[in-house]
């Protein structure tokens, strides 16, 4: 009986104190969903020179499927944040550049750091420059976007328009 009534106290125990950190969790998780929904659709990119990093992006996919409808071509937009440590200005169109299936960007504008969009970005420094960059429509599914410098070379970061991932419908 003792045994009993101690193993019913543990559970009740343990599930009051879960239920108080799940509800923490999906608290916040609700106040950040914008910002894990584009967490989903970020990739990072650092260029060196032997060792040493010499620039690093980040680069946020913005495709909202739920807003295009059939037959509708949207550009393809990105928020892209840039850092290097020998240009202060951390310029994309100068010293470093993108493209998109070997496509140049339509539009390059800068973002101050006080923008709303970047507000929803799920990594945003104060060394960082950011721009919205906007590229022709492509039909792809999936594409890379390249960031390239003339003396670093340059690193491929794969995007999709649709999951990454998927879960499995078969039973184990």
């Amino acid at each position: 009986m003792r045994i009993m009534i101690g193993s019913m106290t543990l559970l009740l125990l343990l599930s009051a104190c879960s239920s108080k950190t799940d509800d923490l969790h999906m608290d916040r998780l609700k106040k950040n969903k914008t910002a894990y929904k584009h967490l989903q659709k970020t990739q990072k990119a650092q260029l060196y020179d032997g060792n040493t990093t010499k620039a690093f992006v980040t680069a946020t996919y913005l495709y909202p499927p739920s807003k295009r409808r059939s037959g509708e071509e949207n550009d393809e937009a990105f928020i892209v944040g840039v850092y290097s440590d020998e240009d202060p200005l951390n310029q994309i169109g100068k010293a470093y550049h993108l493209t998109l299936e070997g496509e140049k960007p339509k539009g390059i504008l800068s973002l101050p750091k006080e923008s709303p969009s970047l507000n929803e970005m799920p990594f945003v420094t104060e060394w960082s420059s950011y721009y919205l960059v906007t590229f022709p429509h492509t039909t792809r599914k999936s594409f890379s976007l390249v960031f390239e410098h003339i003396n670093y070379g340059k690193k491929e970061m794969l995007f999709s328009k649709v999951a990454k991932y998927t879960e499995s419908k078969k039973a184990f």
